[in-house]
């Protein structure tokens, strides 16, 4: 099975920045420069939206059928921050290059997530870019989103799920206490996967083009993130009891005290905000429909 935390070792050119491990896939497929993938357009379209779009694709290698995803975004401005990235490399950076470094950190601190094959970023002006971002598919990781959907009855065993829900707080706690915070923390973007006769599985994260970093002022990250992970929990399959176990698992306690009654209110009150939200914005979309 893929490793989904080891470090990448990368080979850069003037364009595109290559996972060393994936180099002769690459050249295999003709993948030899920028405009070689963002030319490419042979494969199922997953996304295809006003900004980016992400397509899956099919290669065989050595007889064996691979899937890969290329996420490409369209032109952006990258703004005058762009000047800083002489002097500190995480300015400046398009989407897809961004992503990339995103998710070669995440693996250098010990947080799992998926393997990056390929970025590249071109300039098109000054403060304008293209770029796209590939990755290989996470198999046999899959996300709790769709898990949720396609086998809910596994949550019927509390004793399941209680592990589980542990399991993604431990890796939320050392996500923020590494300095990073994914902006999107949900059921979405949470990948599980079971090895064989373990009842803990294993937890990783994707999509990590949203990613915040910082050593200090990490306060308020618990709180958002919690509150995202909450709201995406279905309240048919998961209590209010089964959230705040999220939360003592996050805090490693068993009970709260004054302080934590605190933030767990906070998070409650964050949770509700974000459902409100969401309901508005939906019903704002349905108008525009009619």
């Amino acid at each position: 099975m893929k490793d989904f935390s080891s470090t990448v070792n990368r080979i850069e050119t003037k364009h595109l920045v290559v996972n060393q491990d994936y180099q002769k896939l690459l050249q295999d497929i003709k993948f030899d420069s920028f405009e070689s993938i963002w030319q490419h357009r042979n494969g199922e379209t997953i996304k295809n939206i006003k900004k980016r779009s992400v397509i899956r694709i099919e290669i065989n290698q050595h007889n064996q059928k691979k899937m890969i995803y290329l996420k490409r975004h369209n032109i952006e401005f990258v703004g005058f921050s762009r000047l800083l990235s002489r002097f500190f490399s995480k300015y400046g950076l398009s989407q897809g290059r961004l992503e990339f470094e995103n998710i070669c950190d995440f693996r250098n601190s010990n947080l799992p997530t998926v393997v990056p094959i390929a970025a590249g970023e071109k300039l098109q002006h000054l403060f304008w870019a293209e770029s796209f971002l590939i990755t290989e598919d996470f198999h046999p990781y899959i996300s709790l989103e769709a898990f949720l959907e396609n086998q809910p009855q596994f949550f019927m065993d509390p004793t399941k799920k209680k592990v589980l829900l542990k399991e993604i707080a431990s890796l939320a706690r050392k996500m923020h206490k590494n300095g990073f915070n994914h902006r999107d923390f949900n059921a979405t973007h949470v990948l599980f996967h079971y090895d064989n006769e373990s009842d803990v599985p294993n937890i990783a994260l994707f999509d990590l083009q949203r990613v915040e970093r910082s050593r200090f002022f990490k306060f308020r990250w618990k709180i958002k993130s919690l509150a995202r992970l909450n709201y995406s929990l279905p309240d048919d399959i998961f209590s209010a009891e089964d959230k705040l176990n999220i939360f003592l698992s996050y805090k490693s306690k068993k009970r709260l005290n004054p302080k934590d009654s605190l933030e767990w209110l906070w998070i409650k009150r964050k949770t509700a905000k974000i459902k409100r939200h969401t309901e508005k914005k939906l019903a704002s979309n349905n108008e525009r429909k009619l």
